[in-house]
């Protein structure tokens, strides 16, 4: 799994290691500080899950909640 971060501000970095950190949170996360990657996908709002299978195709966009997320997840998993 990789995370995103999308418009932190200038001390992105420090916020989002702060966050992980209280939530225990681990993995890569990357930082799209000036919401380049959000703006090509759509994304208009965040939190917005974005669900990409292996290929780097995207299959999910939203999945808002925690049901529509680990629904979402359950079929890109099963193929």
């Amino acid at each position: 799994m990789i995370l995103i971060d999308v418009w932190e501000g200038g001390d992105a970095r420090e916020r989002v290691q702060a966050y992980c950190e209280l939530w225990g949170i681990e993995g890569t996360v990357l930082l799209d500080e000036s919401g380049a990657y959000a703006s090509a996908l759509g994304i208009r709002g965040v939190p917005t899950n974005v669900l990409v299978d292996a290929s780097g195709t995207v299959r999910t966009v939203g999945a808002g909640n925690p049901d529509e997320l680990l629904a979402a997840v359950e079929a890109l998993v099963a193929g």
